[in-house]
């Protein structure tokens, strides 16, 4: 009796564990510079499906207050792969080097327990928008070593200095545009992070490794729906 009763305890706990893990808004910052996709995640994440190209016109922008750019509202998106249920909470934020501050802005003042940064393919090709989507992630980088941004108010300053995201994802996106036979065989072999696609960041991985900041790699095609929700489930389960 004794035993049974012990099973039973332990089943329910394992059953309220993950009704928990289940219901719970998992704060999620996802970052990156113009156009990589990250407002097409945004979308996909409240309803899967087929999504359209978005165009230059249709980028994020952000009100501004006097001489301050406004936080948008996040939003709670619900995410299942598997049997893996997780909501996720986050927000839309523009690319635009004038909203970089923002990206800190908002994982300071949510204390976000997860980043993603997403780039595509032009990452490595170079040119102005690849050197802007490094850049980017030089920033955050540096934001989160060295902490040397601008705090919006005292409050903030001081739940900046003992911040400390739980893992940081860089995620190149757009995989359709550059999925080819060496990157099959490294998703095949779990060894993605090797792939060429990654190589403009890998000394700011690297700074991150030494600061003690967990990271991984993904890969993801928001717009066709690719390997979304597993990329996100993984981001909050490990």
């Amino acid at each position: 009796m004794a035993a049974m009763a012990g099973s039973a305890l332990v089943g329910a706990a394992l059953w309220g564990q993950q009704i928990y893990n289940n219901w719970k808004s998992r704060r999620v910052g996802i970052y990156g510079a113009s156009m990589v996709g990250k407002t097409t995640l945004d979308r996909y994440m409240t309803t899967p499906g087929e999504m359209e190209e978005i165009s230059e016109d249709e980028r994020t922008e952000h009100f501004k207050l006097i001489t301050r750019y406004m936080l948008p509202k996040p939003t709670r998106k619900r995410v299942s792969w598997q049997g893996e249920k997780r909501v996720v909470y986050s927000s839309d934020i523009g690319g635009q080097e004038r909203f970089w501050n923002l990206w800190i802005d908002d994982m300071v003042a949510r204390q976000v327990e997860c980043v993603m940064y997403v780039f595509d393919d032009r990452a490595f090709k170079g040119g102005h928008a690849g050197a802007e989507q490094v850049a980017g992630f030089k920033y955050l980088v540096d934001c989160l070593i060295e902490r040397n941004y601008r705090y919006r108010t005292l409050r903030s300053r001081w739940k900046g200095k003992k911040y400390t995201p739980r893992l940081l994802m860089l995620v190149a996106n757009k995989a359709d545009r550059f999925f080819d036979k060496k990157a099959a065989e490294l998703w095949q072999q779990s060894r993605i992070g090797e792939h060429k696609i990654f190589d403009p960041f890998r000394d700011d991985l690297i700074r991150l490794q030494k600061a003690q900041l967990p990271t991984k790699r993904a890969f993801m095609a928001t717009r066709v729906g690719w390997n979304v929700e597993p990329t996100i489930i993984e981001l909050l389960t490990s």
